[in-house]
């Protein structure tokens, strides 16, 4: 055996050894990639977990304080309005009685307005866009601010914990603008398209863009907001703000139609 042939051998010895070698180190990254990979999913639905648990927690206090409101504080108040009927044509001054009607019926209005807030009995019954049309209705009422509803397509109905996030989302977006856009107009526009239910709230006042409402979302405070991406997160639902040609200002909320019905 010559001494070329034992360098040939040896070359091709330490070629595959750096092939192993090369090998053992590309396998060993990608164990290591997908058990990070695996880390991260199990954080990420980790992290959904806790949101969702949350949120339901959240939730089943409204419900809790809800009824209370409807059945013990809303009922002594009706009470107390029955008595002070009773005693309009007796020696007490009527006028007084009166005005402390007044105010009971105002009482116990304000309650129930609430307490539909916090329990929208609507949405189980009727679903998401019924319930949409009653804060139309509600905005309008209250004199501060002309909105409308367009309907492009009848919203289906969707997994309730669903159409529960697309509500208190879309009660949070106008309750934003009320205070903080000085807007007179809004129109809300209901859809349906590949990606799911489409929610869009148009309004003249001032508004956020796509990079504010980023930046804002992780300052200190922005309660609000962080409240709305929990629930965007909870249901894999997406927010878009734009600002139109016109100088207006859009919100559309994207829903995913969930089959899951827990």
């Amino acid at each position: 055996m010559n001494v070329s042939f034992l360098i040939w051998i040896g070359i091709v010895v330490m070629m595959l050894l750096a092939f192993c070698i090369i090998l053992f180190v590309m396998m060993y990254q990608r164990r290591t990639i997908t058990h990070q990979l695996e880390l991260k999913k199990i954080s990420e639905q980790k992290e959904l977990e806790l949101i969702q648990a949350s949120i339901q927690s959240e939730e089943h206090e409204r419900m809790r304080i809800a009824s209370e409101l409807h059945d013990d504080v809303q009922a002594t108040l009706a009470s107390a309005r029955l008595f002070l009927y009773k005693e309009k044509n007796s020696q007490y001054n009527e006028e007084i009685i009166g005005q402390s009607k007044d105010l009971l019926d105002e009482s116990i209005s304000k309650i129930r307005d609430i307490s539909h807030k916090l329990q929208p009995a609507t949405l189980q019954q009727l679903g998401l866009e019924l319930s949409l049309l009653g804060i139309i209705e509600t905005l309008n009422k209250s004199g501060t601010i002309a909105a409308k509803h367009y309907i492009k397509q009848s919203l289906p109905r969707n997994a309730d914990h669903a159409e529960l996030a697309a509500y208190r989302i879309s009660q949070e977006l106008v309750t934003n603008i009320i205070k903080h856009s000085g807007a007179t107009k809004l129109l809300l526009e209901t859809g349906v398209n590949e990606l799911g239910i489409i929610i869009s709230f148009t309004h003249n006042g001032k508004g956020l863009t796509q990079a504010a409402y980023e930046e804002q979302i992780y300052k200190k405070g922005a309660i609000g907001l962080k409240n709305i991406l929990n629930r965007l997160k909870s249901v894999g639902a997406s927010l878009r703000f734009d600002k139109t040609v016109d100088e207006s200002y859009t919100t559309v909320l994207t829903i995913p139609l969930i089959t899951d019905k827990r």
